[in-house]
């Protein structure tokens, strides 16, 4: 575990430091606003049975984060030590663990997104640009860190489709995002009866399968 941790801590010190300037994205580190949103966490977890979540791309950062990042500096551990102090508690994160535990995954998560940066104000649609440049930059290398047996989770339907096509490798299973507009649907997933965990959990066993939870 210690060399994963290291390989995605370079990863992450590589991301924070993007200089591309992709259009329809907010990333000026100096005024801190940083690409982020990539943490391994693994604090009271199982050292094996780990999985990823991966998510469309980061919300905005609120003037608080902002501010702090002025204050500590553009830094890859600036953006985990904001995280673990401030973020890691929020219902996207809380459900979502939630809703892996169900599915007896109890090891380390690597949560992360196809896209570093938030979008810039105004735009409502995330970058194509960011989300190509983003998956072949560093999501690419953040799946070969990692143990191969490790599970992806896709929030969203977009994003699951965009995982089933760049790791068709990869076991994958996609889930409606867990607040907002999808919050009802995600729910239902936390009270699957026991045929339908054990439809997921076949998916989750195989090699290379995918399964889309939004329509269960």
């Amino acid at each position: 575990m210690q060399k994963v941790e290291a390989e995605i801590a370079r990863i992450g010190e590589q991301m924070v430091a993007c200089a591309y300037k992709c259009a329809g994205i907010s990333c000026e580190q100096s005024r801190g606003m940083l690409p982020r949103c990539l943490i391994l966490e693994s604090a009271d977890k199982s050292r094996e049975g780990g999985c990823v979540i991966v998510g469309l791309n980061p919300g905005h950062a609120n003037a608080a984060e902002i501010a702090y990042y002025q204050k500590v500096g553009a830094t890859y551990e600036a953006t985990v030590q904001y995280w673990r102090d401030h973020i890691a508690a929020r219902s996207y994160y809380k459900r979502l663990r939630e809703l892996i535990k169900s599915f007896n995954i109890n090891g380390p998560i690597l949560w992360t997104e196809l896209a570093k940066c938030e979008n810039a104000a105004g735009e409502k649609y995330q970058s194509l640009k960011a989300l190509r440049v983003c998956s072949g930059k560093f999501l690419t290398d953040e799946l070969k860190a990692i143990p191969a047996e490790w599970p992806l989770f896709g929030v969203s339907n977009e994003t699951y489709k965009a995982l089933a096509y760049l790791f068709p490798d990869r076991t994958l299973i996609g889930v409606p995002h867990p607040t907002g507009a999808y919050g009802k649907q995600f729910s239902r997933l936390l009270e699957l009866d026991l045929k339908l965990k054990d439809v997921v959990n076949r998916v989750l066993s195989s090699h290379g399968e995918s399964l889309w939870l939004g329509d269960i």
